[in-house]
């Protein structure tokens, strides 16, 4: 397991910062989370305590879905300007047209693991 891990870890996708993408250009910024400000975050969280209550042993689909891009991609489709909950990653959502689709079956799905695997682990990383 922490060989699986590790190589998880070292493999992870950068996040977007919202500069990757030109067709971006004329989208007006919904929220965004800066470096300086992430960093500060960092200082701040306790990975250990960043895992919810009632919840079960993550799988290794959870674990590489949490390490990825599709997380933030789906808390700018689900969580909108509600809190931010990923003050420690750098990252800017856009308004959307239309409505979205996560990349998990729905936002629920999202939030859960959010409590359950993605605080826990990103924290892990970022920390």
């Amino acid at each position: 397991m922490y060989l699986l891990l590790s190589f998880l870890f070292s493999n992870v996708l950068s996040f977007p910062n919202g500069n990757t993408n030109s067709s971006n250009d004329h989208l007006l910024i919904e929220h965004s989370v800066t470096q300086e400000s992430a960093e500060n975050a960092i200082q701040h969280i306790v990975p250990d305590l960043m895992i919810g209550f009632g919840c079960k042993k993550c799988t290794t689909r959870e674990i590489e879905y949490c390490l990825s891009n599709d997380v933030i991609e789906d808390h700018c489709c689900c969580q909108r300007k509600y809190h931010e909950v990923f003050p420690y990653i750098e990252h800017t959502c856009y308004v959307r047209s239309r409505n979205c689709e996560p990349t998990v079956r729905d936002c629920g799905v999202f939030d859960r693991l959010l409590t359950c695997c993605c605080h826990h682990y990103l924290g892990t990383k970022c920390k």
